[in-house]
């Protein structure tokens, strides 16, 4: 994937956009906006593989990282800053940012197959204690140690396949925070792991700027269906709202399976 990345990039399709091209772009960014408003996640999720295959690697990830920034920023904003929140999830958050420059420094030498099914494996796992309630709460005298590898072993993945994984999530749902702090826990280890990417990505001159502008312009159609789903989220109870998450993670078991067939194939 590394080589794709940073080998000689082809004209991106946006150079001399069609117009099948921009409403495919731009549906998928409405849909993965309004998934990632609802749920709290899943915007790189649908949105990567679909521009993926409408644009090159580069121009994917370039055009998602704005939208992505700007929507997490948005949701940790809402209402009053989690001062709390954050100062309970630093180990993750700092796990995270040194996960994704590891994973985007190393991208090339690991077997992307390999990721995406460990990435279904767990999400399985995850599923299947929580159906038969096998998952309990985290010690206190484990929560350090297990924040910090879900933190370095999501964000490692996230530099690796622009998408960040379940791990951070789980582990939050595992913490047994309410609706209102889980979403604002995902939403700061998203900005965090976004932030640190393109970081990474520009700092090894790996972003290019010239599609700033076609970003900031699909940035405004995903921060309209953003606050759609924001609505629709307000209106989910509890109980709903767990299980449209876990809809989400089964639906993303299912995506890296595929994924890894296709990478292995």
């Amino acid at each position: 994937m590394m080589s794709r990345l940073t080998g000689a990039a082809s004209t991106s399709r946006l150079d001399r956009p069609m117009p099948i091209t921009w409403f495919a772009v731009a549906g998928a960014f409405l849909f993965a906006s309004f998934i990632k408003g609802t749920t709290g996640m899943g915007f790189p999720l649908i949105a990567t593989p679909t521009l993926a295959l409408l644009l090159d690697i580069r121009t994917t990830y370039a055009l998602l990282l704005l939208p992505n920034i700007l929507m997490d920023l948005w949701q940790v904003g809402r209402g009053a800053l989690p001062w709390h929140l954050w100062r309970q999830i630093f180990p993750l958050l700092l796990a995270t940012a040194i996960g994704v420059v590891v994973g985007t420094r190393i991208m090339i030498a690991v077997p992307v197959a390999v990721i995406y099914l460990t990435l279904a494996g767990a999400i399985l796992l995850f599923l299947g204690a929580s159906r038969f309630r096998l998952a309990g709460d985290i010690p206190d005298r484990w929560d350090i140690p297990l924040a910090s590898l879900a933190g370095f072993s999501g964000g490692v993945l996230t530099g690796m396949t622009n998408i960040v994984g379940p791990i951070g999530p789980m582990y939050l749902l595992a913490r047994r925070y309410g609706k209102r702090d889980f979403v604002k826990g995902v939403a700061s280890m998203f900005l965090t792991a976004k932030l640190s990417q393109l970081a990474a990505l520009s700092g090894w001159g790996l972003y290019p700027l010239r599609l700033l502008p076609w970003s900031a312009a699909l940035s405004l159609i995903a921060l309209g269906a953003f606050r759609v789903g924001l609505k629709a989220q307000d209106r989910v109870n509890q109980e709903g709202f767990s299980r449209i998450l876990r809809v989400v993670l089964a639906v993303m078991a299912v995506f890296f399976v595929y994924r890894a067939l296709r990478a292995g194939g």
